[in-house]
């Protein structure tokens, strides 16, 4: 399998930002790390392994970057510079991390947005943020209310980046029709650990309503949060791409694709 370290210099972070690129072509596909995480705890934890024969067939094309959680939603700095610092790593990824992918063989492609747990809501946060980069995330076992980040400070800007409460708010408005081109998945396991799943729920359905295309997958009650279980969902969430035909390397996904996608999903 092709692997590289890369960096990238970030106007935006002030600094190089740090990856491991894993595969040389395929539907292109971004992971956040959990909480406070490092771009190579995806590879540690096993998971790129998992993925091996996607990658070695030249499916998916893996960028997996690094988080400044530590300096923003997790920092002990004051609540207006940590919601300021989530917005340069906002910026960091549209105007550092797309165009490089975007220069590495994937120019007009659509890019999935990944992670696990607190990766999770950075995914939705992306997809949901940025459909234009963002055709479809994969969003494992996530929280998607930061406040309970933030002991009790809210703010107009920090609303932005709280997919369970803008969610609410976007029916109407211009963003939803880009969003119809696009397709989120959100999936949780209801076993120990998954503390989140009614935050998954309100999401979803805010987006339901404001006819933006996202699938709920709730599995069961011995399914833990936890790797191996991640390991579970994004096998079985990528075949299903596979199989609709998404992961090629200048792959987009249409508003048709992502209609048939969620109607058909269960014989896919």
């Amino acid at each position: 399998m092709n692997r590289e370290y890369r960096t990238i210099h970030s106007n935006a972070l002030g600094r190089q930002m740090e990856m491991l690129v894993y595969g040389t072509s395929g539907k292109p596909m971004v992971v956040f790390p959990s909480q406070e995480g490092r771009f190579f705890d995806y590879e540690n934890f096993g998971m790129i392994d998992t993925l091996a024969p996607f990658i070695q067939s030249g499916k998916i094309h893996v960028y997996c970057i690094d988080s400044i959680d530590h300096e923003s939603w997790f920092a002990r700095t004051n609540p207006v510079e940590r919601v300021k610092r989530a917005n340069d790593y906002d910026r960091a990824v549209r105007e550092d991390v797309i165009p490089h992918i975007m220069n590495d063989g994937h120019e007009g492609a659509g890019v999935i947005a990944h992670g696990c747990s607190f990766g999770a809501f950075h995914t939705a946060n992306f997809a949901l943020r940025q459909p234009e980069a963002f055709d479809s995330g994969i969003a494992l076992s996530g929280c998607y209310n930061i406040e309970f980040a933030m002991q009790g400070f809210y703010s107009n800007e920090m609303h932005l980046h709280n997919p369970m409460r803008y969610s609410g708010d976007i029916k109407g408005k211009d963003i939803v029709e880009k969003l119809k081109n696009n397709l989120l998945i959100v999936c949780s396991g209801q076993g120990a650990w998954e503390e989140w799943t009614g935050e998954a729920i309100h999401m979803c359905d805010n987006l339901s309503a404001a006819g933006v295309p996202v699938l709920l997958d709730l599995w069961g009650y011995d399914v833990n949060h936890d790797w191996p279980w991640w390991k579970k969902m994004i096998i079985y969430f990528l075949g299903k791409f596979d199989r609709a035909g998404f992961l090629t390397s200048k792959h987009r996904m249409t508003q048709e694709q992502s209609r048939n996608f969620l109607h058909n999903f269960h014989s896919i």
